[in-house]
């Protein structure tokens, strides 16, 4: 009697248990993008390149891109560097040695953004046909301040403006200005400036001679 109890109670937890797998199999697990990274130069508007100088700082200097103005921008979120993404920038110094060079992120400190261990999350926000970047306190990150910083602005107005060079085929080339070009542009405002009219002269009080 005791054997058939244990195979009838046995039967019945097996019986449940195949009656909850299909229900289990029914829910959708929705899992988050895992982050995107995109290998990017920041142009400002001026034509200079955000620049990673010594000792975790930053500046606008660059007049190419060389090794110190090449970053790493992460789509936390995994979408398309869009208005409203939240992202990191990463730095990764070339080195040419052997060891692993460590890499830095952007972070907010006192005096603005620098590079640090950690680094912080920024949203990015589009303004025309540039990007600029706003911390999650809302605050606008700006040109560079003392101390090798660059700044933070409470308003757009203040806002450093870039454009994203994606480096993934490798460095566009971007058309320089040649002295020629700069002489002629100099000579075409002086002839612009001597070639005004001239103002109207007060008449002479001799009398005209007959």
């Amino acid at each position: 009697m005791k054997t058939r109890h244990l195979a009838f109670v046995t039967i019945t937890a097996a019986a449940a248990l195949l009656a909850a797998v299909p229900l289990r199999a029914a829910v959708s697990v929705t899992t988050a993008a895992p982050p995107k990274e995109m290998p990017v130069s920041f142009r400002t508007a001026e034509g200079k390149f955000v620049t990673a100088t010594s000792n975790g700082t930053l500046g606008v200097a660059g007049d190419k891109i060389g090794s110190k103005q090449k970053f790493t921008i992460i789509d936390l979120h995994g979408g398309t560097f869009e208005d409203g993404a939240e992202v990191k920038i990463r730095y990764t110094p070339h080195t040419g040695g052997t060891e692993p060079p460590k890499s830095s992120y952007w972070g907010e400190v006192e005096v603005g953004i620098k590079r640090n261990s950690s680094g912080d999350t920024f949203k990015i926000k589009k303004v025309g046909d540039k990007y600029a970047f706003l911390t999650l306190g809302g605050k606008f990150v700006g040109g560079p301040v003392k101390e090798g910083a660059l700044g933070l602005s409470d308003k757009q107005e203040g806002a450093m403006l870039v454009q994203f060079v994606d480096l993934s085929t490798g460095v566009p080339k971007f058309p320089k200005k040649s002295a020629d070009s700069a002489t002629t542009d100099a000579l075409a405002a002086d002839t612009s400036t001597t070639n005004k009219p001239a103002a109207d002269k007060p008449a002479s009080d001799k009398p005209a001679t007959e």
